[in-house]
């Protein structure tokens, strides 16, 4: 990991915002990796890419999100609109002089890189996606229409946590009763038993308990390494970027999504979509749809894994990313 912080830079984005990134220049032939990280997430959560990549040649272009890590964090949650975050990511690659590039995302991550694909198609040779897979522009569907939706398709709420991530408290209760280590918030993130999620996460007001009662649960000890990481990451910059990402999807998205010509739907570029089976929130059911409906260039392939796909899976998805990438360029 020392490797990785010596190689991050810093770039004030056309909009003024500073972001952090990690940069590696292509080796000669070879095309770059853009990645895009989710909740709550670091640009380090790509180490195991970043590092395998890297090795290959590939050129590598991996920012601390907007309000994460060392990139700047406003406290208006309408600066985090995806049309907006593209832009950003568009920027960095500006400044580098980055060409031939696939997008790669995760979780949230997976939302930004659905809008480059969706107003900067040209600019991609193509478009991955774990966990969360290719999301469409939602211009009218309330916040409470996706549940009941998503209810149809899986059997359960998925989105009831967004109850506590997007209210106007969510970030003090999570600072209040989490503290400096924020103990238990990493234990529901980072769950040893994915399935706590369906339980203690998607239920509406589950999270909001968790949180209050200062429950606690095993945590998944592949993520211990980079928990100093997150504990100086996000004491320091606080919770109010992170949970923005959910404040501006109940307000702000559906506006957002009708800047986006309904032919751009349609992803008409390489696709690869890593579905993570044990993903109870972002579970396989919904992404593939989308996929069949949106991608007609889809690779889909399935992981034995949680929410965490490309940590806890790493050789895995990276040969199987490697595996897409050749056979798109080949």
């Amino acid at each position: 990991m020392e490797s990785l912080q010596s190689g991050y830079k810093e770039v004030s984005v056309s909009r003024g915002y500073k972001y952090r990134y990690y940069f590696s220049a292509p080796e000669s032939g070879k095309l770059s990796l853009l990645f895009a990280h989710g909740f709550p997430s670091l640009a380090i959560d790509w180490r195991y890419q970043i590092a395998y990549f890297k090795a290959k040649g590939y050129g590598l272009v991996v920012p601390d999100m907007l309000g994460y890590g060392g990139t700047d964090k406003p406290v208006n949650h309408k600066e985090y609109l995806h049309s907006l975050l593209a832009k950003d990511l568009v920027d960095i690659l500006e400044h580098e002089k980055v060409t031939n590039v696939i997008a790669i995302g995760h979780d949230w991550g997976s939302k930004t890189t659905s809008v480059l694909a969706n107003l900067f198609s040209e600019r991609f040779l193509g478009f991955a996606f774990f966990a969360m897979g290719y999301m469409a522009p939602n211009p009218s569907k309330t916040y409470e229409e996706l549940q009941e939706e998503i209810t149809k398709v899986v059997g359960y709420n998925t989105f009831g946590y967004w109850g506590l991530f997007a209210a106007p408290d969510g970030a003090e209760i999570i600072e209040k009763h989490f503290g400096v280590k924020i103990e238990s918030f990493w234990d529901l993130v980072h769950p040893k038993d994915p399935r706590i999620w369906k339980y203690n996460t998607c239920p509406p007001g589950a999270a909001r308990v968790f949180c209050q009662s200062d429950t606690r649960t095993p945590r998944d000890p592949a993520h211990q390494e980079l928990q100093h990481v997150y504990e100086k990451e996000f004491s320091k910059g606080g919770w109010v970027g992170p949970l923005s990402y959910y404040k501006v999807a109940l307000d702000g998205d559906a506006e957002d999504s009708k800047k986006i010509p309904l032919e751009n739907y349609t992803i008409k570029k390489p696709v690869f979509i890593g579905c993570a089976k044990k993903d109870v929130i972002c579970a396989p059911a919904l992404s593939k749809p989308v996929a069949a409906q949106f991608c007609p260039q889809a690779t889909i392939e399935e992981f034995d894994t949680g929410h965490w796909v490309p940590t806890d899976a790493p050789d895995e998805v990276n040969l199987a990313l490697d595996k897409w990438i050749n056979s798109i360029v080949a």
